[in-house]
């Protein structure tokens, strides 16, 4: 058996009240992961774009 499985089961035992105060706990979960910050780049077609920058810069 799965994990998941034994989630569902555990869950289908829980009353009305537990179950509502789980789903605000869930919800919780979700609302705090912040999405990646979008990084833009450029590609400039140059002689550096596929080399390791700082380890050129240390030589």
């Amino acid at each position: 058996m799965t994990t998941k499985d034994k989630i569902k089961r555990e869950i289908d035992k829980l009353s009305e009240n537990e179950l509502d105060k789980l789903y605000l706990y869930l919800h919780t979960l979700n609302r705090d992961k912040k999405p990646k910050p979008n990084i833009r780049s450029l590609k400039l077609k140059g002689k550096l774009d596929h080399k390791d920058i700082r380890s050129l810069s240390y030589e």
